[in-house]
């Protein structure tokens, strides 16, 4: 029985297969006593219609006796055949019992051999000597009608007792089919519906969150096996969410020491790249460095990159205020007393593959040295320090020699102009003076005067276009709109439209290349302007072939003469030198239609 009380779906079966069986018994039993009924009600009357016959054969043969004839003699034996037919008629011979010892069958094997073997001689030859027996006979059948009144009185026991044992046994089985029901309502009750509802709010409250919730039912069947491994799944969920919960702790506390190490690395980035004092730059990072990790003091050294010298060392704790300290109202590293604790000391180089810029120095608890992902951060910090320090060496000295070179091209293009032109007046001068000595006529004269206030005017003029030059800036964002304005310009000067096409992608040049592009093309629209007498002109700047920078200005004018750099075009110069400083290929040229192309090709440095 121990796999009843494991299984409900064994119990239920159990149930509903002993249902099954009592239905199945109750109609057996039905279509049993069915079956052995079936001719008993033909039976009994055919069994009553022989004491009915009986009295018939006694009042005919009272009949024959009173008035014999031979109607009244063939209706005597006609019953008389009549009751043996129906005492042997297999309808009656069906209901009785096979069973020798059964009472019933011994009556009717009485009756039959009495009727037989006594009455029904005895009668017939009665009947053939005469009406002197009617009296016997009439006693004879006196004793053989109560017997067959007991026998139709059996059959009908018989028949009724059939009857009682098909409703006994219905009874039976229906009490047994109400009682198993209600033993498997029962059990269903307790042990599937409470349950059930148990594991259903157990469910519930587990999908709401509330992992703590149980179910109480215990057995060894299926409710009781899924109540075990739903606390049991509901113990290892409480355990994997504290588990989460710690780790989701874990990795917040993580993201939010990264987020701090991120943010002191963007503060420090932004502070380092702000235009003032060093100190101002450096003393927050430092100040929030040592909140950050927690370690302190910091301080740094910095040296000169070119002497390798310390000129100056910051800290976070000073007793004193820095000698070079250029703030007096700033007390960012002035400290009451200082830390005397016992600490260890790491020192962080501050350099780049060029330079060395000195070093950062944190002090630190000896119990707590700073951990892998803290001198990460470190290192990290001092080499943006030495990233930004570097560029701002490299500026100083691309300014330095920018001015240098911004010196040099003054020079020459003083030297290439004015100086020129400055010689060609003092020449003029010198020229005037020995005419006077000599007394030469007045037309020899005004024609130096002429010449040189010819050679005052061009000096002059020169002298605009190079103060011009000088004072070139671009005023807009991007070479195009610098190029769109000189355009505008020499349009104006030359008195018709000068076509410009430009096909560069953003950020192509550098801002010295572009500046260099801007008067190189001015320089080429000036000697339009002088000396071309040109009714067309384009200006053409494209890329080709990635950075390779092609600037060409073509015109339809004259010309050039057989001397390129005839008297006078010292701009010529001047472009050539631009060209060797953008380290481009530099040609003019006389077109084949007619006119001048002025021709540049270098390679752009990608800003």
């Amino acid at each position: 029985m121990n796999f009843l009380k494991q299984s409900i779906i064994a119990r239920l079966g159990t149930a509903m297969f002993a249902i099954s069986l009592m239905a199945l018994i109750s109609m057996i039993s039905s279509v049993i006593v069915a079956e052995s009924t079936q001719g008993d009600a033909t039976g009994i009357n055919l069994a009553g219609s022989l004491r009915m016959m009986s009295y018939r054969i006694i009042a005919e043969a009272q009949q024959h006796e009173n008035q014999p004839s031979d109607q009244t003699l063939a209706r005597v034996l006609e019953s008389i055949d009549e009751f043996d037919r129906r005492i042997s008629d297999k309808v009656l011979t069906d209901v009785i019992p096979g069973d020798k010892d059964h009472k019933l069958y011994q009556i009717y094997q009485t009756l039959t051999s009495e009727w037989r073997n006594i009455l029904s001689p005895d009668l017939k030859m009665q009947l053939q000597t005469g009406p002197q027996g009617s009296t016997k006979n009439q006693k004879l059948f006196e004793d053989f009608v109560p017997r067959i009144d007991h026998m139709v009185r059996l059959l009908e026991e018989s028949t009724e007792s059939k009857i009682k044992l098909l409703s006994l046994v219905q009874g039976i089985s229906l009490f047994m089919t109400v009682m198993i029901i209600f033993i498997a309502l029962y059990d269903i009750k307790c042990n599937v519906i409470e349950p059930l509802g148990q594991l259903l709010q157990a469910s519930k409250e587990a999908s709401e969150g509330k992992l703590s919730a149980r179910v109480y039912y215990q057995s060894d069947d299926e409710l009781g096996l899924l109540g075990k491994t739903f606390n049991h799944m509901a113990e290892e969920l409480s355990k994997i969410y504290a588990d989460l919960e710690h780790r989701v702790q874990q990795k917040t506390t993580l993201l939010r020491e990264t987020n701090q190490r991120l943010q002191l690395l963007y503060n420090a980035t932004r502070r380092f790249n702000r235009d003032e004092d060093i100190c101002r730059r450096l003393m927050p990072v430092m100040k929030e460095l040592e909140k950050t990790l927690p370690v302190g003091p910091v301080s740094v050294t910095l040296c000169d990159p070119n002497q390798h010298s310390s000129y100056r060392q910051i800290t976070t704790q000073s007793l004193e205020r820095p000698a070079d300290c250029m703030q007096e109202s700033c007390n960012d590293c002035l400290v009451p007393t200082l830390n005397n604790h016992p600490h260890h000391s790491a020192n962080f180089p501050i350099q780049t593959r060029e330079a060395y810029f000195g070093e950062l120095t944190i002090a630190y608890p000896p119990a707590a040295p700073p951990n892998e992902e803290q001198t990460t951060l470190i290192k990290t910090l001092v080499g943006n320090l030495g990233t930004v320090l570097s560029l701002e060496l490299k500026a100083s000295q691309e300014q330095h020699m920018s001015l240098m070179e911004e010196r040099a091209v003054i020079a020459r293009e003083l030297h290439d102009s004015l100086a020129q032109s400055l010689s060609y007046l003092k020449m003029q001068v010198g020229r005037l003076q020995i005419l006077r000595k000599k007394h030469q006529s007045e037309q020899q004269i005004d024609d130096v005067v002429n010449e040189l206030r010819e050679g005052l005017n061009n000096a002059y003029r020169q002298l605009r276009e190079l103060l011009t030059t000088f004072r070139l800036t671009l005023d807009q964002p991007g070479l195009k709109p610098a190029l769109e304005s000189t355009i505008k310009e020499f349009s104006e000067r030359l008195n018709f439209e000068i076509r410009l096409t430009y096909d560069l992608l953003p950020h192509t040049l550098t801002a010295n290349q572009e500046i260099h592009v801007l008067q190189l093309v001015r320089e080429a629209l000036a000697n339009v302007v002088k000396h071309s007498q040109a009714s067309e002109t384009t200006v053409r700047i494209v890329q080709k072939n990635g950075y390779q920078i092609e600037v060409c200005v073509e015109d339809n004018g004259v010309g050039l003469p057989e001397d390129k750099n005839p008297a006078g075009h010292y701009g010529m110069v001047i472009m050539q030198d631009r060209s060797a400083t953008l380290n481009g290929e530099f040609k003019v040229e006389n077109r084949k239609t007619g006119g001048t192309r002025v021709q540049l090709n270098f390679t752009a440095k990608h800003n």
